[in-house]
């Protein structure tokens, strides 16, 4: 049971077992203990070298496992990189809590808050200083003979790719039942619009604005030039067949693996539960990728970091 208060509860989440980053959600925390916040921080960041310390240090707050955050967070904020957003993202979809993400990465598209513009753009964040913006996911079901069918969800895509050993995968893609095409590739990916920057982007596919309704399929180096990226409505379901191809993998962000042979089917559609994203009141998704992409930079400026729009501290308002 979550204890009675008038403020919510919220969640700290960060790199797994990384010492060098206790100092940084440490610094979260005690600026929203100090807020009067209820906190609760993940126990995956403990390991055996600071779990003693950090257990007795930990004042105003204290440590619980993923499942008990699941139940207890009323926001969940989470410091990292689009890695470490994503894992937690898919570990708490099924409950609708709004994510506030703190870029310790490189890129952080999905995590906006620069980390020495924490204090005060979190807090005037959690206080009401924000955009939200909620974003559709995707659940895959894995469908093979004599095995239990496997549920997974992406926040980003799910790819299906060919293994080490080389040669190309072969694919039949149907969409509502409708076949589509036959595909012979390195591995196909299936976006959301927020993947739609990540994977799907490297192999050539459209950047789609988060707030439109779809499912991106993008091909990965196709044996037929002709098969291009497509973009479908949001009730579509694909079912893929895999016809053809060795060591085949199915892939959920890239953070969860499955064989497939041949025969495997994976049915793929919009998850009924959307994530909520609460970003600092003056995001802007475009200024967003100017900074991530460097749109707008000369050649010989690309290399220069602190270029670009600043994502969460421009023209904060109080």
């Amino acid at each position: 049971m979550k204890p009675c208060t008038s403020q919510p509860c919220i969640a700290v989440f960060a790199k797994h077992k990384t010492t060098a980053n206790q100092a940084a959600w440490k610094a979260v925390v005690d600026l929203l203990v100090q807020h009067h916040y209820p906190v609760l921080v993940c126990d995956s960041v403990l390991n055996a070298r600071n779990r003693s310390k950090a257990l007795q240090d930990a004042i105003g707050y204290r440590f619980e496992p993923m499942e008990t955050l699941a139940k207890q967070a009323d926001i969940a904020v989470i410091l990292g990189g689009d890695g470490t957003f994503l894992g937690v993202a898919r570990a708490l979809a099924h409950r609708g809590i709004p994510l506030i993400g703190i870029n310790q990465g490189r890129l952080g598209f999905l995590t906006d808050i620069r980390q020495d513009d924490i204090d005060p753009v979190l807090i005037r964040t959690l206080q009401g200083a924000r955009h939200i913006e909620a974003r559709h996911i995707l659940q895959g079901t894995l469908l093979e003979e004599g095995s239990n069918p496997i549920e997974q969800l992406a926040v980003n895509d799910v790819v299906i790719s060919r293994g080490i050993v080389g040669g190309m995968v072969e694919l039949r893609v149907s969409v509502d039942e409708r076949w589509m095409y036959d595909l012979r590739a390195d591995g196909l990916i299936i976006s959301t619009p927020t993947g739609s920057t990540a994977y799907a982007l490297s192999a050539h596919g459209p950047i789609i604005h988060p707030s439109l309704q779809g499912i991106l399929i993008v091909p990965v180096a196709p044996h037929a030039l002709t098969n291009r990226p497509i973009a479908l409505p949001i009730e579509s379901v694909l079912d893929i067949e895999v016809i053809g191809g060795k060591q085949t993998g199915v892939h959920f962000d890239m953070q969860t693996n499955h064989r497939a042979r041949i025969g495997t089917r994976v049915k793929i559609q919009v998850a009924p539960q959307p994530l909520t994203l609460w970003h600092p009141k003056n995001y802007d998704y475009f200024a967003m990728l100017r900074k991530k992409l460097h749109w707008s930079a000369q050649p010989t400026d690309v290399g220069q970091q602190t270029r670009g729009l600043r994502e969460s501290s421009t023209r904060l308002t109080k």
